[in-house]
Order: C-alpha cells, then sequence, then structure tokens
C-alpha cells in the first residue's frame, strides 16, 4: 500500500507522524507524496489559528481530490470533527489519545512504540517526552485538545535517546506540548533538568536541542546544563507580549522584569546563545501604545529572532469573549514591524558569527555542497573537501566566513 503522512502545527505534531510513518514503513508499505497518488493519507491537522483551520481542511480537502483513503488525527479534528463530517462522511477520525495505538493496531505488527528513530525522515531526531498542557492562558485552545500534560517515563525516553544515536543522528530536539512540565506527574516527581541529565549519562556523542520553555521554568540547574557542550547553545522562550497590563490578560505567569532577568542570566551564562521568542500582536485591549511598549521591550532585549503571531480567536477560550478586539489590518500591520525587527536582529547576529567556529548536523548533501544546523540554531552552507567524507546526520565543525541572507557560509575544519 502506497501511504502519505501530512503535518501542520508544531514539533510533537512532526514526532507523531514520524511515529506513524515508520509503523508503516516498518509494515512493508510505501511513502509516497500526495501527487503520487496514494492509497492512504494520513493528515496530523493543528488548531492553534485560524489559519492553520483553513490549512488543515485544505489538506482533507486535497487528500480526497487525489482519490486516497482519508484519516484525520491532530487537534484540529478534536475540535471539529462535525465540519470534518462535512467535508466528507467517508473521513477516518482518530483522537490524539489514540494516535498512537491506533496505527500499530490497524498496520503494524514489527514496530516498537517508543523506538521511532530508524527510519526517521529528518537529519535530527525529535523526541517527545510528554503531551498535554496545564497552563490557563487565555487565548489558547491547546489544552482542550491535548489535555492534562502527561510525561512518558524517564527509562523509556532513555530507551528510546540510545536507539537514537544507534540510528546515527546526532542530534536529539526535545520536544513535547510543554515541555516544562515535564516530571511533575511522574512519581517520584522529576524535572526537565534531570531527566537531561540522564540522557546525557547515558548517550555518548548525541547532543541535544531543546524546544520551547517558559522562562519561569528555566532554573539554575536548567542553565547550568547549556555550560555542557553536548547541549545546544539554543533556547526559545516565549514572551508573548512586552506589556505586563497583556501579559496579565493573557494570564501569562511573569512579566517583562522576569523575563528580563532570566534571559540576561541565560546569555551572561552562555557564550553566544542564540535566543527566539513568541510574540502574539494585536491581543485584545492592545492599544498603539501597549504594542510600542512590547517593541521597544524586544529592541531592547537580546533576542536572535521571533515568531510573530497576530491575535487569533479561539471559541471557547477567556479571551474571545473579551471586549475591545483589535482590526485585522492593525494587526497585520503590528506583526509587520515585528518581523521586521526580527530580521534586524537575527542578521545583526549572524555578522557576528563571522569568525567563529561551529559545529553543524549535515542535513542536505548535494553537488559538492552540503547544508547543515548549527548549534545556535543557524543555517550554514560549505563545500566538501575531497577526500574528507561528510555524511547526513553527522556533526562538522566549521569556520565562519559570511553570510548570505538567511544563511552562514562556512569553511569545514579538517580534524
Amino acid at each position: 500500500m502506497k501511504f502519505c503522512v501530512l503535518t501542520l502545527g508544531c514539533k510533537s505534531n512532526q514526532s507523531e507522524s514520524s511515529l506513524i510513518e515508520n509503523i508503516l514503513l516498518e509494515n512493508s508499505h510505501n511513502k509516497a507524496s500526495l501527487e503520487e497518488m496514494p492509497d492512504l493519507c494520513i493528515i496530523n491537522t493543528c488548531s492553534v489559528t485560524a489559519k492553520s483551520d483553513y490549512q488543515s481542511r485544505q489538506l482533507i480537502r486535497r487528500a480526497l481530490k487525489a482519490g486516497a483513503s482519508v484519516i484525520v488525527t491532530g487537534c484540529y479534528s478534536e475540535l471539529n470533527a462535525p465540519l470534518i463530517r462535512q467535508i466528507s462522511k467517508d473521513v477516518e477520525i482518530v483522537t490524539n489519545d489514540d494516535k498512537g495505538t491506533y496505527f500499530k493496531d490497524k498496520f503494524g505488527h514489527t514496530q516498537n512504540l517508543t523506538t521511532p528513530a530508524a527510519n526517521h525522515a529528518n537529519s535530527r531526531a525529535l523526541l517527545k517526552i510528554q503531551d498535554g498542557c496545564n497552563a490557563s492562558c487565555t487565548y489558547c485552545i491547546i489544552p482542550q485538545t491535548r489535555g492534562a500534560s502527561r510525561s512518558r517515563p524517564v527509562s523509556e525516553i532513555i530507551h528510546e535517546a540510545r536507539s537514537i544515536e544507534e540510528a546515527g543522528f546526532m542530534e536529539i530536539v526535545i520536544t513535547g506540548i510543554h515541555i516544562g512540565y515535564y516530571g511533575v506527574d511522574l512519581s517520584p516527581q522529576t524535572e526537565l533538568a534531570e531527566l537531561i541529565e540522564h540522557i546525557l549519562i547515558n548517550t555518548n556523542n548525541v547532543r541535544i536541542r531543546l524546544t520551547s520553555i517558559e522562562v519561569s521554568e528555566i532554573t539554575d540547574r536548567l542553565i547550568r546544563l547549556f555550560e555542557n557542550d553536548r547541549i545546544c547553545s539554543h533556547a526559545h522562550v516565549p514572551l508573548q507580549s512586552g506589556h505586563d497590563g497583556i501579559l496579565k490578560k493573557m494570564n501569562r505567569p511573569y512579566n517583562t522584569e522576569d523575563f528580563r532577568r532570566t534571559i540576561l542570566r541565560l546569555t551572561d551564562a552562555v557564550d553566544n546563545i542564540s535566543i527566539g521568542s513568541d510574540v502574539i500582536v494585536g491581543f485584545p485591549g492592545e492599544t498603539a501604545d501597549n504594542f510600542r511598549d512590547t517593541y521597544d521591550f524586544i529592541a531592547s532585549m537580546p533576542l536572535v529572532y521571533l515568531h510573530v503571531f497576530p491575535y487569533s480567536v479561539r471559541k471557547n477560550t477567556k479571551a474571545a469573549e473579551m471586549p475591545d478586539h483589535v482590526e485585522e489590518g492593525i494587526k497585520k500591520q503590528r506583526a509587520q514591524h515585528l518581523r521586521e525587527l526580527s530580521n534586524e536582529k537575527k542578521q545583526a547576529y549572524m555578522s557576528a558569527q563571522l569568525g567563529k567556529t561551529l559545529c553543524a548536523v549535515v542535513e542536505k548533501l548535494e553537488d559538492g555542497e552540503f547544508m547543515g544546523t548549527t548549534g545556535n540554531y543557524l543555517k550554514i552552507v560549505s563545500e566538501t573537501v575531497p577526500g574528507f567524507e561528510i555524511r547526513e546526520k553527522h556533526l562538522v565543525k566549521l569556520v565562519v566566513t559570511g553570510q548570505a541572507k538567511d544563511r552562514l557560509a562556512g569553511e569545514l575544519i579538517i580534524i
């Protein structure tokens, strides 16, 4: 059987889709693109914004048009099963809670659910450590689609990390819906920093990258871990707003001074660290002055890049019922201003890399040139060297020789 898996949204979805693909591949099914008219199309949807909802519906329609049998899972289908049934009654819907066991039971016989790395399509392996979220941000629908935080056992994660390394990967990306909650529901309780320490002890050379983590969950213990060469010098720390009044309306558990203090501690402790952030513009009640405070706050911070989102109304959230919603045109303008600021910051950071030695995971290799991702989360391109073997997934050292738009140029260091 030919199949394709289409994925929208977060790295948790990407990790789950990788697992689904591996179950099918290891049981003699063949991966194909949608254009190759697969027999089955599995769509892992997202509902974090209205745009994600739209994209989910479009993928379902495209898959049906291609003539495939369609299975839909993910957050959009959790909230909108009746709307999916309106598109087609033939679509099968699988809940988030069931997506792991469902595909194993229906299509698999040999796949171990805790070791999805063997056929991982990417050069950097995703390792999902938990699901769900205990927060109650007023704008967010995800706790309704994913439920409360549920952590995987430490032993299971270590087993998967070893499997990833044995499969030839040199980078593990720790992911989940809210990784800072890791371990609070386990008995005995543990925490993210302790889990990372266990992974370091029980693997040899693979490096570790953290996905998004809240500023209030960056502990002294976690900061000390960044001093280890095997921890990528990169953090993604959501801000959402640079105005304390808006943060309070969002029910975020920190203020701007908390954020500043922790980010500065991180940059002081970790040389050349790259820190990115998420920002929502046009939250209900956000005035022009509020936005200016956000812009000025971000401009003053050592952030390297931003993911900017115009506020998107999510039904059944507290923010949806708040007064003074911001016009779409104004949200679009504010988002553009922050994206321009983000580009300025990233270009300045990239310029500061000139002459530095960076380690990168090789991701693409073609025609005597390769591209990789550095530990500080930049793309870098370099020419291969005759007689020096370069392989995808492997780590290489390069000295930065220049930059072009959104990529660095580098020269291989032959050891």
